[in-house]
């Protein structure tokens, strides 16, 4: 079962970080005890409609205080993940964990799969002591793509499509693009890159900012053009390209060409994942 990592932009830049980081997690899996549920150690800290929570004990009062603020609202998140998608998910299990023993959300976060299910419905989210926000937008970041796969409809959660929305929906629910997921932003990466056209195709993997980058960028550009975040996510990749995103929405057919001269026309460049503004101007 392939396991799906979000991390920080400074994890895809140092791929030594980056390396260290997955093997951790696959450390984990494979220490787990035959008789533990879930890759961590697991107390409960609350059960409602949608998400059942649980901290590791081994972060003490600090993750104890962690769980019960994001329990205050991590069923509404839930709701709001489902609205932007349009349809029914499945119950989730939330694990707030020392993905890599650091405690500031700079582990990520990730699941096991595509989907609810098998696996998909655990999500492993690393604590980020006195920072709830940031702890709820990466369970955005994971949450949203098991209803990718449930959606079935071109969001490739191992994609650079996927892991596009999966970033972009984690920084609405989290504070915006300026919000405690900035420093995870990966626009600026596929601008020093040189911009390249991750439009038209999507990059068989989650793990290039650049890709990403470019990913993100567009949503928040289709965000400035008027359309929702709901609108975006439910016209979906019917092609698994943005391009057949962007056909779903305007009918326009020159994707990549639009959207390159939108961003040629950006006084200041791409220091953000949103350059336009666009979530200040679009509830």
């Amino acid at each position: 079962m392939t396991t799906r990592l979000t991390l920080p932009t400074h994890f895809h830049s140092e791929l030594h970080a980056r390396a260290r980081a997955f093997a951790h997690v696959q450390a984990r899996r494979h220490r787990k005890p035959p008789s533990q549920k879930f890759d961590f150690p697991a107390e409960l800290v609350g059960t409602m409609a949608d998400v059942t929570l649980y901290y590791d004990p081994q972060l003490g009062q600090e993750g104890a205080d962690l769980a019960k603020q994001v329990k205050d609202t991590v069923e509404q998140t839930y709701v709001n993940c489902r609205n932007y998608f349009g349809m029914a998910g499945q119950p989730v299990n939330v694990i707030i964990a020392p993905v890599n023993n650091e405690t500031d959300g700079s582990g990520g976060a990730y699941h096991h799969g595509c989907s609810f299910n098998p696996g998909g419905g655990d999500l492993y989210i690393d604590a980020a002591f006195g920072n709830p926000v940031m702890t709820t937008g990466l369970i955005v970041a994971e949450l949203t793509e098991s209803f990718m796969g449930a959606q079935n409809k071109g969001w490739d959660c191992g994609g650079s499509n996927g892991e596009a929305l999966s970033r972009f929906l984690a920084e609405l629910e989290s504070g915006g693009p300026a919000g405690a997921l900035a420093a995870f932003a990966t626009g600026p990466a596929w601008d020093k890159a040189g911009r390249p056209n991750w439009i038209d195709s999507t990059e068989p993997t989650d793990q290039d900012a650049v890709a990403t980058g470019c990913g993100v960028v567009y949503l928040y550009w289709m965000m400035s053009k008027g359309y929702t975040a709901a609108q975006i996510t439910k016209a979906a990749c019917p092609d698994g390209s943005l391009t057949s995103n962007y056909t779903a929405l305007t009918r326009g057919t020159n994707a990549w060409r639009d959207f390159s001269a939108a961003v040629a026309g950006l006084a200041g460049g791409v220091t953000s994942d949103d350059p336009w503004g666009a979530a200040a101007a679009v509830a």
